[in-house]
């Protein structure tokens, strides 16, 4: 389950995520990969469980957002009015 595509993804919500694939937003996506290769490291050396779950909260959140980002376009294709 992704938190920002799901069965109730509207078409315009799919089309500003189909937009962030653009030339001029490659360094947002590099942004978020970075931030979520910083975390899954946070994340392993973690020694209590509050930090543990704030940053399986933060990873799951950023891994959604960049495979949202490359998933959007299979949306839009299907979603075609």
């Amino acid at each position: 389950m992704n938190l920002f595509l799901s069965s109730q993804t509207e078409r315009k919500e799919a089309e500003a995520l189909n937009k962030c694939r653009a030339t001029e937003l490659t360094g947002l996506i590099q942004l978020f990969e970075r931030l979520e290769m910083e975390t899954l490291r946070s994340l392993a050396k973690a020694d209590t469980s509050d930090r543990i779950f704030r940053l399986q909260g933060r990873a799951e959140v950023l891994k959604d957002f960049i495979d949202a980002v490359d998933n959007a376009s299979s949306i839009l294709e299907r979603t075609r009015p």
